[in-house]
């Protein structure tokens, strides 16, 4: 961590306009968000009644314009899940974006490089418009990951934007360094037909190592495909409404029973969420999810998650936000209920 953070200096020291004499000085914003939360039932029973305040997400951002033709970004990540803490057992960071941006690179389409947002989540984040209270459903329930390492190409097909692409070839390794010769091919196309209606599809391939059947010792392909679905509607500042929904099938990665080959995995998940004005600065917001990593397996693992809140916005990029978020399980009476009163801020 400490390296990470003498990096993050070096960086900004470099880009310091008394350091460098450049048109532009690096800009700098972050933004932060956790709760004071309270498990009031979980299926772990052990995590019954844990409660507490948590950081969810800390980002330091740092935009800098290298040049007319050329702009860089660099973002440090902290949160305190355990799969982010130290050895340690201490607040974790990371690098979450590091890329360079060739502007225009031709007529309406901008070339990326480095670790830097995925299509689908990057869009359907802005759809839900609320990451402080939940992942979207492809990144809660792994179905695509938040950042890839590659090569990206975004534009738009007219001059008014209202079709727009994004192509993208990445090592499938999230922000973690790559270690197979595998990759990840992603595809996507946004739609914004109507000033309050915009849409969009995506999909991507991932190929795999060959994975062993356990009943022939075969090699056999694991590549998995992941097609998604977002739709929109809005009217800025007053409510916005909209559908997620992904399907997914990866090639012999599961084996109904220990007698049996394997055979392909197909999941789904569709999320439907809205958010409106009561008044004021004050919002009602809903989500409800519907998971199925297997359908073809009947298990615990299929889930339904239903969240509530309300969204005080107390100042111009500062909001407080009570709310409560369910899970269930199929075939589980049991159920992760949790009560949260969450902060957001950016700066």
């Amino acid at each position: 961590m400490k390296k990470i953070f003498l990096f993050a200096i070096l960086v900004l020291a470099i880009m310091d306009p008394a350091f460098a004499q450049e048109k532009s000085a690096p800009r700098l914003s972050g933004l932060m968000f956790g709760d004071y939360f309270y498990n009031i039932d979980q299926k772990d029973s052990s995590k019954k009644d844990l409660n507490g305040f948590q950081f969810r997400r800390i980002y330091i951002t740092t935009d800098y314009t290298v040049s007319e033709s050329f702009d860089a970004r660099f973002r440090l990540e902290a949160d305190q899940s355990a799969s982010s803490l130290t050895s340690g057992g201490k607040l974790g960071v990371m690098v979450k974006d590091a890329y360079l941006k060739w502007k225009n690179i031709f007529s309406g389409s901008d070339l990326y490089f480095g670790i830097s947002p995925n299509p689908e989540i990057e869009t359907s984040e802005s759809f839900w418009g609320y990451r402080a209270l939940e992942k979207t459903i492809t990144d809660l329930n792994g179905a695509v990951s938040s950042r890839d390492f590659g090569v990206d190409l975004r534009g738009k097909f007219d001059e008014a934007g209202v079709v727009r692409y994004w192509v993208k070839i990445g090592n499938n390794s999230g922000n973690a360094p790559e270690a197979n010769k595998y990759k990840r091919f992603y595809g996507f196309l946004q739609f914004v037909p109507l000033s309050f209606f915009q849409f969009s599809v995506y999909g991507d391939y991932a190929s795999y190592a060959p994975k062993t059947d356990a009943l022939s010792k075969e090699l056999k392909k694991n590549n998995a495909l992941t097609a998604a679905l977002m739709m929109n509607f809005f009217q800025k500042d007053v409510y916005s409404t909209g559908i997620e929904a992904f399907y997914k099938t990866q090639q012999n990665n599961f084996a109904p029973t220990v007698s049996s080959p394997l055979e392909s995995q197909n999941g789904y998940g569709i999320s439907a969420y809205a958010w409106m004005k009561l008044a004021g600065k004050i919002r009602l917001v809903a989500r409800y999810d519907r998971y199925v990593p297997n359908k073809d397996l009947d298990r615990s693992d299929r889930t339904d998650l239903i969240l509530g809140a309300i969204d005080f916005q107390v100042d111009k990029n500062v909001s407080l936000m009570p709310n409560m978020e369910s899970v269930s399980y199929s075939g589980l009476k049991a159920k992760d209920l949790v009560g949260r009163v969450t902060f957001s801020y950016q700066f």
